[in-house]
């Protein structure tokens, strides 16, 4: 009894697993669309050839192929399209009909049909000359946070590119530098680095395509600093003499440069500001360090006297 029933469950399993392979069979054999994304490749290509406009990096493709094939290219990375440099070159450019491209594509992938490869062609310009240095200048708009100040221009890695100009045009004129896209940047709190894509002309390609611009920003600090006060636009065989002779100055200074001491200002009694009756003299501050912020003086003029030698 128990050996009858056991026997009927095997065939019966034995039943089904061949049932299960034939239609995995039938499902692998049947065509479905499929759609992906190709990187392309440029193969054979000289040393001495720098592609100018890629193009694009992968196109977009919709295949009828077997359950099969697709199989294969789900266990595998996504197939590369190589484009030799030597067959599709033709007066400066790489130019790849859609019947290549399609050829290209099915030889890719083992042989599927193609429908559709967008974009439907390609022309890529390329240059054989050698790339010139061009200096890199940041176009930038950057403020810092209340109590942070940004320290000296931003920093550019790398501060020069090499530019490539297309077989068949010619270097533009007066071409000494390339900006960066506009970076804008607001109350930045501490050291930041972006990286900007380069604006090149037309028909030229810089390399590498964009650089790293770094802001560089300290904490500022409060300081107060004693100032000789310095007459200007005295006439000659005339002395001004300033009471007090020196003024306390206060202002912001960042953390770095209160370090060195290196910052600087003027400040000065102009004889030409005298007016008759007047027992003082207006101060005004001249010659102000960039490295100092919100400078203020403890007061906006000074007593005096004029000493005829």
């Amino acid at each position: 009894m128990h050996s009858q029933r056991g026997r009927d469950l095997w065939m019966f399993l034995i039943f089904v697993a061949i049932a299960a392979v034939l239609w995995i069979v039938l499902t692998l054999n049947e065509e479905e669309q499929h759609d992906l994304r190709m990187p392309i490749k440029i193969t054979q290509q000289p040393d001495s050839v720098t592609l100018v406009s890629t193009g694009t990096e992968a196109l977009s493709v919709s295949l009828q192929c077997r359950g099969t094939q697709l199989m294969k290219m789900a266990m595998s990375h996504t197939p590369t399209v190589d484009i030799d440099f030597r067959i599709y070159r033709d007066k400066g450019v790489i130019r790849i009909s859609n019947a290549d491209l399609k050829a290209l594509v099915r030889n890719a992938v083992g042989g599927a049909q193609v429908n559709v490869v967008y974009p439907d062609s390609l022309i890529m310009s390329y240059s054989t000359q050698p790339g010139f240095s061009v200096a890199v200048v940041p176009d930038y708009r950057a403020t810092a946070a209340p109590q942070s100040a940004l320290v000296g221009k931003p920093r550019v890695l790398p501060d020069s590119v090499k530019l490539y100009v297309a077989n068949g045009h010619e270097i533009p004129a007066r071409l000494r530098r390339l900006n960066t896209e506009p970076i804008l940047l607001d109350n930045i709190k501490q050291t930041t680095t972006v990286r900007a894509k380069l604006i090149t002309p037309p028909n030229t390609r810089a390399i590498p395509d964009s650089v790293d611009v770094m802001f560089q920003v300290e904490p500022m600090i409060f300081k107060k600093r004693k100032v000789v006060i310095d007459p200007i636009n005295v006439p000659r065989n005339t002395k001004l003499i300033t009471f007090p002779a020196q003024i306390e100055a206060s202002f912001m200074v960042p953390m770095s440069v209160h370090t060195r001491g290196d910052a600087t200002l003027h400040v000065v009694a102009d004889y030409n500001t005298i007016r008759p009756g007047s027992g003082k003299v207006k101060l005004s501050v001249r010659d102000i360090s960039d490295k100092l912020y919100n400078v203020q003086l403890s007061a906006d003029s000074a007593e005096y006297i004029i000493e005829h030698l």
